[in-house]
């Protein structure tokens, strides 16, 4: 059973198909890592190391960029993302 949805061949982040829990393990589509927390259902988990200030990429289109460092297996969230829309001033 799929665990998550990786839209576009360079997505960092994957849509969480159902609840993810901590240390659960995700082998899927090439990629093999454990999620570092649990995660709700329609968020993103990072699916590779993402640096700071580097891109947050999902549908291959830069949808912000990373606060913080993020692990991959970390919840993508508010938390640690900034849109790029919200930081460049636009609304």
């Amino acid at each position: 059973m799929r665990k998550i949805l990786i839209l576009h061949s360079s997505d960092n982040v994957a849509v969480c198909l159902s609840e993810i829990g901590n240390g659960e393990v995700i082998e899927q589509d090439g990629k093999k890592f454990s999620a570092l927390e649990s995660i709700p259902r329609g968020h993103k988990i990072a699916i590779a190391n993402i640096e700071l200030n580097e891109g947050i990429i999902k549908y291959g289109e830069r949808m912000g960029h990373a606060i913080s460092r993020i692990t991959a297996g970390s919840h993508v969230h508010v938390h640690n993302v900034l849109g790029d829309r919200l930081s460049s001033g636009e609304v």
